[in-house]
């Protein structure tokens, strides 16, 4: 990267071109557009746009993010999962001019794209988890998928997912068999491809020979066909369709300002691993932007990073950001050149391939590995899917936003907490829910709390303490508090901390704390609690102390009877609260 010109590392790149890598660009260069066209088309379609639309958002966007974008193999440009978001948009302002008010759409995702470059708004990444990009992606994949029913049969349908499903099933009578067998006959030759000639661009392949065979047999006038198509290279300008357009379109165009990011940051992030770097979460702001104001001034619509070219573009031996550069060139050969032969592309085999990509879309071992791992991660999957079937794609980004944050609440609220035993040789202290060997000493309670201490969870731990110390059998002598998760504290989790001191003192036990952090123990010492509390540097300090001051001691393991007494109740207590119960 040139350091005179940070903020353009696509310029410092190409300055520093070798001739060596030319081949191998080239190359990457034709593979990339053999996917790139047929995608465009596809695309555009399912945005409701012509098919001109996809390729001047493909040109745009490569050139743009080309010299502004901080991933090397992210290609930018139309893309499913956005083009459905499009669709909803411009769908609310009928009888418009649909392209006019795409560019306008792109050109103001732009512009909150640089708004977060400049005010460095990184962090709103940290909105879409992993779990709620599973479901969006998830539920847009069904949509799409909805969308495209009423051409690969030939049935019209209108209306929600579920309404133009329902409609389709209802009405198969009218099912037009030479659009099904254009679409049925385009997916199995995409899938053959793919399986036995993966060098082929199979989704190119299957569409040329689905039109070459529509316009020699003549069989336009028994499907639908994509009709005339303008070609010609767009003329740049600054799309404008009215203040009222653009007061419409911010709602729209700040959540996709927030999927483009989130999604195309993942896929930078992928990219850049595989090359054993990191991907610069700022750059991307400036280079999406860049992407999205090309794509808009060139009369495209709003552009996004590509997983499947992205990895087509790593994997075919490009060396550098000419790869892209070098299919942009091609995509104007394209428009000067093609276009007129695709007027006779059947409107089914199209939206086979829409079907084909959306279908990725659906990553059902995604959730089963959720569902493995963590029960509550598989559930803000799911909700964000349904959010989109049921409400619309826009809102069921916000769906999964608000409830990422409401998971967010409970875990704060509903911190994880444990007792301790100590298992293995090493003498580690372990949950003794999830550790059937470890051992606790008669009349020792060491428990964790995982979470800053506050307002909104300070009675959990009161509350659970006061249980122990009432269900223990022998009583409790001592609790320790292993403090190194409370990171933080305010003055009711110190209220809450005395106050459980005094039920200590009641009972006849004492309060220790074990690793407790440093700005904790100087409110602790601020508030006065400090001098009612024994302070330890580990967990196994405080259990030798206890061990010392009550010689004789037997531990409780899991096999002799003791386990029916306090830590059999403690893990019964454990249990119920993880359960629910």
């Amino acid at each position: 990267m040139s350091t005179s010109w940070p903020a353009v590392p696509g310029w410092g790149e190409l300055r520093g071109y070798r001739r060596t890598w030319l081949r191998p660009d080239l190359l990457a260069a034709l593979s990339l557009w053999a996917v790139l066209v047929p995608q465009a088309f596809a695309y555009a379609q399912l945005a409701g746009l012509p098919a001109a639309a996809g390729l001047y958002t493909a040109l745009g966007a490569i050139i743009g993010y080309a010299f502004f974008g901080g991933a090397r193999f992210l290609n930018v440009g139309p893309e499913s999962s956005v083009a459905i978001v499009v669709a909803s948009a411009l769908a609310a302002a009928p009888g418009r001019d649909q392209p006019a008010v795409a560019a306008q759409l792109a050109l103001l995702i732009a512009v909150f794209l640089m708004i977060g470059y400049v005010v460095r708004a990184g962090v709103l990444m940290r909105l879409l988890s992993t779990p709620v990009l599973t479901g969006y992606l998830a539920g847009s994949g069904v949509v799409i998928i909805a969308s495209q029913l009423s051409k690969v049969t030939g049935i019209p349908a209108d209306g929600t997912p579920l309404a133009k499903t329902g409609t389709v099933l209802s009405h198969l009578t009218d099912l037009n068999v030479w659009a099904l067998a254009s679409a049925v006959l385009t997916a199995a030759a995409v899938l053959l491809l793919g399986r036995y000639a993966k060098r082929l661009p199979g989704p190119l392949v299957a569409l040329v020979v689905a039109t070459a065979v529509v316009a020699l047999a003549g069989l336009g006038d028994r499907l639908d066909v994509l009709g005339p198509a303008e070609g010609g290279l767009p003329v740049p300008g600054l799309p404008w369709t009215g203040l009222a357009d653009t007061v419409r379109l911010l709602g729209p165009a700040l959540s996709i300002a927030l999927l483009v990011y989130a999604s195309s940051v993942l896929t930078a992030r992928s990219m850049a691993a595989k090359e054993g770097k990191d991907a610069d979460p700022q750059q991307e702001f400036l280079g999406l932007a860049a992407a999205n104001a090309g794509a808009a001034l060139l009369g495209g619509f709003p552009a996004n990073g590509s997983d499947s070219r992205s990895a087509l573009l790593a994997g075919s031996g490009a060396r550098t950001r000419l790869a892209g550069l070098g299919a942009a060139a091609a995509v104007v050969v394209t428009l000067l050149v093609l276009m007129p032969l695709i007027r006779d592309l059947p409107q089914a085999a199209l939206g086979a391939v829409i079907i084909l990509t959306a279908a990725r879309l659906i990553d059902l071992p995604a959730f089963r590995r959720l569902w493995r791992i963590r029960r509550t991660d598989f559930v803000l999957a799911a909700v964000t899917a349904l959010g989109v079937l049921i409400f619309g794609v826009l809102e069921g980004i916000v769906v999964g936003v608000v409830v990422s944050l409401l998971e967010v609440l409970r875990r704060a609220v509903l911190p994880y907490t444990a007792v301790l035993g100590r298992t293995g040789d090493g003498h580690a202290y372990r949950d003794v829910v999830n550790y059937r060997d470890a051992e606790t000493l008669p009349g020792l309670v060491v428990y964790r709390f995982d979470a800053p201490l506050f307002f909104a969870n300070a009675d959990v731990l009161r509350t659970e303490l006061r249980r122990l110390m009432t269900d223990a059998e022998p009583p409790v002598r001592q609790i320790v508090l292993d403090a190194e998760a409370v990171y933080d504290m305010d003055t009711t989790g110190v209220e809450a901390l005395h106050r459980v001191a005094d039920d200590c003192d009641r009972a006849g036990a004492r309060l220790a704390f074990a690793r407790t952090r440093v700005p904790v123990r100087a409110l602790m010492r601020d508030t006065g609690l400090d001098d009612r509390i024994q302070h330890y540097q580990r967990v196994a300090d405080a259990v030798d102390a206890y061990r010392a001051e009550h010689p004789g001691l037997e531990p409780a393991r899991p096999g002799r009877p003791r386990r029916r007494g306090l830590l059999h109740r403690l893990r019964a207590l454990l249990a119920r609260r993880r359960s629910g119960t």
